[in-house]
């Protein structure tokens, strides 16, 4: 299995391993908007026998930090599909662990995710308060990883996910 960052003549691998994923297409609208809104910081595809198995993406954020001394930048992991056929053995693991290095070497201080997912603790990964998110996706539970430990002590403003989210 080859991990690498996606290129164009990607999509319609990607697209399939969606479609094969989840029931709907709202994780394929999410990408498309993510990507018209020019907000992709990171995308990888897992390759095996040259069809794409796995898809991660990674986009931008805005941190509204009223402290505008202390400026936060921050993605989120926007998608995330592992061909049904390939789960459960590590991909989506190494996925995210190739994508957190990328938002590392592109200066991100946090990630989030819009999930309540037990899974993405193993990274590093934990439960905040929705307080202080300001998003199309109300009513989530939010998760956060600190790239930058303590980046959020004494933080005070809004998480604000892009208009693409709104699916």
């Amino acid at each position: 299995m080859e991990i690498r960052r996606s290129a164009l003549e990607d999509i319609e691998g990607v697209l399939n391993v969606y479609a094969a994923s989840f029931d709907g297409p709202q994780k394929s609208v999410l990408l498309a908007g993510l990507h018209e809104s020019n907000l992709i910081t990171a995308s990888l595809v897992a390759i095996e026998y040259g069809e794409i198995i796995a898809h991660i993406s990674f986009s931008d954020l805005i941190v509204d930090n009223n402290d505008d001394d202390i400026p936060i930048k921050a993605s989120a992991i926007a998608t995330i599909a592992i061909a049904p056929t390939h789960q459960h053995i590590g991909i989506g693991s190494e996925l995210i662990r190739q994508g957190l290095e990328i938002c590392i070497e592109n200066g991100d201080e946090a990630v989030f995710i819009a999930t309540h997912s037990a899974f993405f603790k193993r990274f590093g990964f934990y439960r905040i308060h929705d307080s202080f998110i300001k998003t199309s996706v109300s009513g989530q539970n939010f998760m956060v990883l600190e790239l930058k430990s303590g980046v959020f002590d004494r933080f005070s403003g809004n998480i604000i996910f892009p208009d693409a989210y709104k699916i």
